[in-house]
């Protein structure tokens, strides 16, 4: 069981939520506006030229935390979580104010890359601090569940206010920037993410590293831990291939922004139900196990429906499918990571976050790089089957966590 000090106060835990919030808004805001932003900058675009750079750039931002992550969690457990937060969100907001005045591609994609880099920084620590301070296991897993909750709303949040805002630019702020008509959205992120570090500083103590962590960076993995981080890289795929593919092939349908922002609405009222219930008080957190393998299931019949859907309620029944699933297995998946951790809290779940990033990044690139060969969602048939074989090798999972949920019964 995690010894440490008293819960977190309420002020505290708001400012984690809200700074999570903030950088997963940061990343879902740029992709229904992603193809328009390529095709602006290519030379000679063409649609094969868009689909390619608009995974690849997705991929940017995914692929950066594999560099960073596991360093950004190791300084945490050194010198402390606020700090890191602060440095976090500090340079993903000036990351993300400059990528409007990307003038090529190359450019953009430097951008992206410091934008994840930084981002990486934030998710872990915030957990990590919940897992120093959250005696009482119970209430501990509904707080992960409560990060990953405001996680998945600024995810999901982020598309649709690219959506919605897509045909606003810079004059809302009193100021004209021709050469890139949707910087407002960048710039209203990038402007709630300085606030976000105010909270930070103003409500999170900067305490000192947990006692015990120096003494535990180095410590094995347990057994479960590994099974866990290849599904936690599963699920990301899963997620990193539909993002995408759903931008490209509403593309293909003829489906507006606005219109692909309210889909993206739809799965983020999904996904906070879902989220709610599991981590609610009227379910046992050991009992989480139970529920990894039925949710990669549905989340691959979801991703199997969405590339044979042709209309925008099609779409959105089909999305909602894969919303509720993968918004169940990210948040029980960290858990159960951060439960039986051998090491410091920073360093596995910043090695947790890396997992995510690698899955995400392949899963974004192919739905980019695969959509060229069909007429359709081209992972159609690679990704559900990845889900697949995730459900099968999660069936084994309650057993190999039994040690560590009759911990938490006690």
């Amino acid at each position: 069981m995690n010894q440490g000090s008293a819960a977190l106060p309420r002020s505290a835990l708001a400012a984690l939520f809200f700074a999570v919030f903030v950088v997963a808004l940061g990343f879902g805001v740029i992709l229904p506006i992603l193809p328009l932003m390529v095709e602006r900058l290519l030379v000679s675009p063409d649609p094969v030229g868009v689909a390619r750079h608009t995974a690849l750039l997705t991929a940017a931002f995914a692929v950066a935390p594999l560099a960073t992550a596991l360093p950004w969690g190791r300084l945490s457990d050194r010198y402390g979580r606020r700090p890191i937060l602060v440095l976090g969100l500090g340079g993903f907001s000036l990351t993300l104010a400059v990528s409007p005045l990307a003038t090529d591609l190359p450019i953009l994609y430097v951008a992206r890359l410091l934008n994840g880099g930084f981002a990486a920084a934030v998710l872990p620590t915030a957990l990590a601090l919940v897992a120093d301070t959250e005696v009482d296991e119970a209430r501990r897993a509904r707080t992960f569940g409560w990060v990953t909750i405001a996680f998945s709303l600024g995810l999901l949040g982020g598309p649709m206010l690219g959506g919605f805002a897509s045909g606003l630019d810079a004059t809302a702020l009193g100021r004209t920037v021709p050469s890139y008509p949707q910087a407002f959205p960048f710039l209203l992120v990038a402007s709630t993410a300085v606030v976000a570090v105010v909270a930070v500083m103003r409500y999170v103590q900067r305490g000192s590293p947990p006692q015990g962590q120096q003494a535990r960076l180095r410590s094995p993995a347990r057994g479960g831990e590994i099974r866990l981080l290849v599904l936690a890289a599963i699920v990301a795929g899963g997620l990193g291939a539909f993002e995408v593919g759903l931008a490209l092939r509403s593309r293909d349908l003829t489906i507006a922004p606005q219109m692909l922002g309210l889909i993206f609405a739809a799965c983020m009222v999904v996904m906070l139900i879902v989220q709610a219930i599991a981590f609610s008080p009227l379910v046992k957190p050991a009992t989480t196990r139970w529920l990894v393998a039925p949710s990669f299931a549905g989340m691959g019949l979801g991703l199997a429906l969405t590339s044979i859907a042709t209309g925008s309620i099609g779409l959105m029944s089909a999305t909602a499918l894969v919303a509720a699933a993968g918004g169940l297995l990210t948040p029980v998946l960290a858990y159960w990571v951060s439960l039986i951790s051998g090491r410091g809290q920073g360093t596995e779940l910043g090695l947790q976050t890396a997992a995510v990033s690698l899955g995400q990044t392949l899963g974004a690139v192919s739905a980019g790089l695969l959509f060229e060969f069909s007429d359709i969602f081209g992972p159609s048939l690679l990704v559900p089957g990845a889900m697949a074989i995730a459900a099968a090798i999660a069936l084994t999972l309650p057993a190999r966590l039994a040690p560590e949920a009759e911990l938490v019964r006690r």
